[in-house]
């Protein structure tokens, strides 16, 4: 049996929705979704198994107790792990899709009422201003500058968040505008988010044939 930590209302993948987080090792950075906390344990479930809720998060953006314990040379070394598969996965996008395609807007694709990435280019970009310009700032980490060109910014992004988190204090935790960061969560955050928009991508490109 799994121990599983819930948080709703986040702003994730729906405006006002639920997400079902995990700290095995197996299933780091895997977070499933639903626009109710009911419905996103019912769909953890549907994919992973019988699980116990152990942790219920009310709010955007806090951390679990679990988040405040130090983070792991494991959990470093697996986020670090992920993050090179899916830029390497990212770069191949770039390099293989043309200016249309990446230009093309889904008309027929819902988003949460705040995102503003529209096409594969902006959720490309989307992911490094996400790593680099919102998680490590909000965790009390350095961020950097936008490069102009995309695929370069995916590249120095990349080397830029790899050296931050190798010499991140395992026991940072940040508080800045009502929310909670820590090394742990940032982990978590990171080792999900480029996947997921990744995995959206492909759908949005498997759509189209």
């Amino acid at each position: 049996m799994r121990s599983i930590f819930v948080e709703h209302p986040v702003q994730m993948a729906y405006t006002r929705g639920a997400a079902v987080w995990v700290f095995d090792a197996d299933l780091w950075g895997v977070c499933v979704q639903a626009q109710t906390a009911e419905h996103a344990v019912e769909r953890w479930e549907d994919a992973h198994g019988p699980s116990t809720v152990v942790e219920t998060l009310h709010g955007d953006e806090q951390a679990f107790d679990r988040d405040i314990h130090p983070a792991t040379d494991a959990e470093l070394e697996r986020t670090l792990a992920l993050l090179e598969e899916q830029r390497a996965r990212a770069l191949r996008r770039v390099d293989g899709l043309s200016a249309e395609a990446l230009d093309a807007e889904d008309p027929d694709r819902e988003l949460p009422g705040w995102a503003r990435w529209r096409t594969i280019r902006d959720m490309l970009w989307h992911i490094c201003d996400t790593e680099s310009r919102y998680y490590l700032p909000m965790t009390g980490l350095p961020a950097r500058e936008r490069h102009a060109d995309l695929r370069t910014e995916l590249a120095a992004s990349q080397r830029h968040v790899r050296s931050v988190l190798h010499g991140m204090p395992r026991t940072q935790v940040h508080r800045e505008r009502g929310e909670v960061w820590t090394a742990t969560k940032l982990l978590r955050r990171l080792a999900w988010h480029e996947r997921g928009e990744l995995d959206a991508i492909d759908a949005l490109l498997a759509a189209r044939q």
